[in-house]
């Protein structure tokens, strides 16, 4: 990147933002795979991100007006309830990175399910305001993203991709769509990822508003 050039066109904010496009994209859709193909898919696109959101340039915040929230309720659950349907009971899983394992002796049950939602909600809401092209708020947008990954998404990715690893290669117990065949993976450099910031979003045009209510929170 050039100096004092912004961070928005910085190669890496480039790629992070078509990767977490195809993530998005990928989430919406999942009603449409099978269990297998959904497993496979998120066990290459997962590591990808989490890559590029570690690689994204530092910068300073230009407003401090709050970000405008995309993902209501709705598009919260309608996500967490679609991996949880195909996931079944490979959705549970303990983990013993969070807070509250603190004040317990043993491992805390968490789903795949509200790890993915909770990642979706944070690169919706970004992917979104990006598509704006107003060059502070997407400043302020990739900066608050990124700040989410730290302390917030990075973790439920890194555990989602563990229990998902276990679903895969563990047990054994999904090899009930053995015959299927594997799930085709686009190259990331591909032109075609682009299309998630243009095309990703179609089904959902009514929905981009946001709510009056509470749209900052993050729905539990």
């Amino acid at each position: 990147m050039e100096k004092n050039a912004p961070i928005i066109f910085d190669k890496n904010t480039v790629e992070f933002v078509t990767v977490a496009a195809e993530c998005c994209g990928f989430l919406e859709k999942v009603s449409q795979v099978s269990r297998r193909k959904f497993v496979d898919t998120a066990l290459k696109l997962l590591p990808l991100l989490y890559l590029k959101a570690s690689l994204l340039p530092q910068g300073e915040r230009m407003d401090e007006d709050d970000l405008e929230a995309f993902v209501t309720e709705g598009d919260y659950e309608r996500v967490r309830a679609g991996v949880a349907a195909l996931l079944r009971e490979h959705d549970d899983y303990l983990d013993v990175f969070v807070k509250d394992m603190a004040y317990s002796d043993t491992p805390i049950c968490q789903t795949v399910s509200e790890n993915l939602a909770d990642i979706y909600q944070s690169l919706k809401d970004f992917v979104c305001i990006y598509r704006l092209g107003l060059d502070r708020t997407m400043n302020d947008a990739l900066l608050a993203c990124e700040e989410q990954f730290r302390e917030f998404w990075g973790q439920r990715l890194l555990n989602a991709m563990r229990a998902l690893h276990d679903v895969k290669y563990g047990t054994g117990e999904s090899a009930d769509e053995e015959d299927e065949e594997e799930v085709a993976w686009t190259d990331p450099d591909d032109a075609a990822l682009y299309e998630g910031l243009e095309a990703g979003d179609d089904d959902d045009e009514t929905r981009e508003a946001g709510t009056d209510d509470g749209e900052g929170d993050r729905w539990e």
